[in-house]
């Protein structure tokens, strides 16, 4: 795992080729996933859960993966480490992701990626590079990736203060939530 680095793509529509690309490679929605981790006290304590893509594509150009466009539905976000059984804790840790001090999604709903460049360093290993915008916020990212098939894993961190996503509560509640938030993402194309 390594730490993200702190033109715009146009979609097409689905089913349809990008102008002057040889191929739009779309998503799997249901096998795509985009899992995150949040810790507090330097790993002692930590909350994990799931953000589901709403759509996403790679360009192919002559047999090599080029660039690439993702839209992450900040709406459904959800905590997977307190049981449904435990509805209140649940409910509240949700609510609070939800809210301004941290995703702020009934301001901003959508997330994008705007992946520019992906680079290929070994037999399956990617460099992906591109534009991680949060919040309307708008920082270049580069992360190590690997290739199966028509399937990429990764997993990077991003600091979530460099688009401010930060816990406005007490000054104890504020430095003990840790600044780094882990994202595991597996992306499987059609």
């Amino acid at each position: 795992m390594i730490p993200a680095k702190a033109g715009l793509i146009h979609s097409p529509a689905p089913g349809k080729k990008a102008t002057g690309q040889k191929d739009t490679m779309w998503i799997s929605l249901p096998q795509s996933k985009i899992l995150w981790k949040g810790t507090k006290m330097r790993g002692l304590g930590k909350h994990e859960g799931e953000i589901p893509l709403k759509k996403g594509f790679l360009l192919e150009n002559q047999g090599q993966w080029i660039n690439g466009y993702f839209e992450i539905d900040m709406e459904k976000i959800r905590v997977t480490d307190i049981p449904e059984s435990d509805p209140i804790p649940l409910r509240k840790l949700t609510a609070h992701l939800k809210d301004e001090d941290f995703f702020d999604v009934d301001k901003y709903p959508i997330s994008k990626f705007y992946l520019r460049e992906i680079k290929v360093v070994d037999q399956g290993k990617l460099v992906l590079s591109g534009d991680l915008e949060i919040k309307r916020i708008t920082k270049p990212i580069s992360f190590e990736g690997t290739q199966n098939g028509r399937q990429v894993l990764s997993t990077f961190s991003i600091d979530r203060f460099d688009w401010d996503i930060a816990y406005t509560g007490s000054w104890a509640d504020r430095t003990l939530v840790d600044r780094e938030i882990e994202f595991r993402v597996k992306l499987v194309l059609k």
